[in-house]
């Protein structure tokens, strides 16, 4: 009598489980030896003053922890996309690995354009002091979205039974958590004078919202590929 295959779920891959490990050790290395500074630079975010001395994160054991945390953004950007995406039917097969990575190495390519784009509008429109300041904290944010993203994505791999809809709506909040930093850090810098609604709102819509909904489009769209290919 021949079993039938268990079809593959990227929470029983032992590559995976590894590199979540390595991003726990990751991060408690980060807070260990740069936690002080995060929580300054994050409480800077929204007490923010037009002439605080600049964030400091060109010393060695910064630059280690920016890149570090830009790599657990990533992984668990990938880790959260490719389990709810599996929920939705999607099937993986013998070569979930390399579409994990390329699903990564997407993500890498939406935060450089983003950044690209970012620098462009800002350093056009905005002196360039502004554009830094602003771009400081835009990527501060994205730095430390992968500590915010670590719940959900324990709980996507670890503890299934847990109701979706707890997880859906954490992923909600730090959406929303995202959202009005960039909003808040906007204020604070850029849109100083009050009345400029409807700049700021053509320039949410240029530069978060449509990038945003064509990420996601693009994201179902490999997911049709790969369910097509496989």
């Amino acid at each position: 009598m021949t079993s039938t295959p268990v079809p593959y779920n990227i929470t029983n891959d032992n590559v995976i489980m590894l590199l979540f490990i390595v991003n726990i050790i990751g991060m408690a290395y980060v807070l260990m030896m740069n936690g002080t500074s995060i929580m300054e630079r994050a409480k800077g975010i929204f007490y923010y003053q037009r002439n605080s001395t600049p964030f400091n994160d060109r010393t060695h054991i910064t630059k280690i922890c920016n890149a570090l945390m830009y790599a657990q953004t990533i992984f668990y950007l990938t880790i959260i996309t490719l389990i709810e995406l599996q929920k939705g039917g999607l099937t993986l097969g013998e070569d979930a690995l390399i579409y994990t990575g390329g699903f990564a190495l997407f993500f890498i390519l939406v935060l450089l354009a983003k950044k690209w784009i970012y620098d462009l509008v800002n350093n056009i429109l905005y002196t360039k002091k502004e554009a830094q300041e602003f771009r400081e904290i835009y990527f501060f944010t994205i730095k430390i979205l992968g500590f915010v993203l670590a719940p959900a994505a324990i709980a996507l791999l670890f503890i299934p039974a847990l109701s979706v809809n707890y997880v859906n709506f954490y992923l909600l909040l730090t959406l929303v958590a995202y959202i009005y930093t960039i909003i808040n850090g906007l204020f604070r810098i850029i849109f100083t004078k009050k009345g400029n609604y409807l700049e700021i709102f053509l320039y949410l819509c240029a530069l978060e919202f449509l990038p945003t909904a064509m990420v996601w489009k693009s994201v179902l769209q490999l997911s049709e590929f790969i369910t097509i290919k496989i």
